[in-house]
């Protein structure tokens, strides 16, 4: 895999594959990599845009359906900041957020919060639930490695068996049904 500031070249098959990718996320990969990728076919040929997470590359593809924000646009906001970071802008309707972005004026910033601001939770989910005390103890030993998970997958399962979690449920036991939804997978 070659990379460069926003771009990286993977290797599949005897085929490269450019791809234009945040530069936080070149930043972070190494020699095997799992991007979500997004296709763009147009007059001018095919654009192939990548991300670290499937949040990053729906904020893109919501992005997208804003009327006269093309990909360029919709790839520099998401480069510029995270999901989450996008989703509390819209939801306070900070337009100077959006505004901090290169290319994205008062108007464009405008047009952006009126399209997206009814239809956020489809473009970027809501931010997880708090986790409790205990939870948090569970997460990090989930996430530890002697156990490996990722952070999602371990708040996922906490998400499954969360609503069987009881006040004075100990945590070793609550770390062991978080165990089993991730076993079945």
């Amino acid at each position: 895999m070659a990379k460069g500031e926003e771009a990286v070249v993977l290797q599949v098959g005897g085929l490269g594959f450019r791809l234009q990718v945040p530069r936080r996320t070149a930043s972070e990969l190494s020699g095997f990599a799992k991007l979500y990728t997004h296709l763009i076919v147009s007059e001018d040929g095919l654009s192939l845009y990548g991300f670290a997470t499937p949040q990053e590359r729906d904020m893109f593809v919501g992005l997208l359906s804003v009327p006269q924000l093309g990909p360029r646009l919709a790839f520099r906001l998401v480069a510029a900041m995270p999901p989450e970071e996008f989703a509390a802008a819209i939801r306070r309707g900070d337009l100077s957020a959006l505004e901090q972005v290169k290319g994205i004026g008062r108007r464009t910033a405008q047009r952006i919060m009126v399209e997206l601001s009814e239809r956020l939770s489809k473009v970027v989910p809501a931010a997880p639930t708090p986790l409790s005390e205990k939870e948090t103890v569970v997460l990090r030993a989930l996430t530890s490695k002697a156990l490996g998970f990722s952070e999602a997958e371990a708040r996922k399962a906490l998400e499954l068996v969360r609503k069987e979690f009881t006040p004075d449920m100990p945590v070793e036991e609550m770390i062991r049904r978080a165990l089993q939804v991730l076993s079945a997978r």
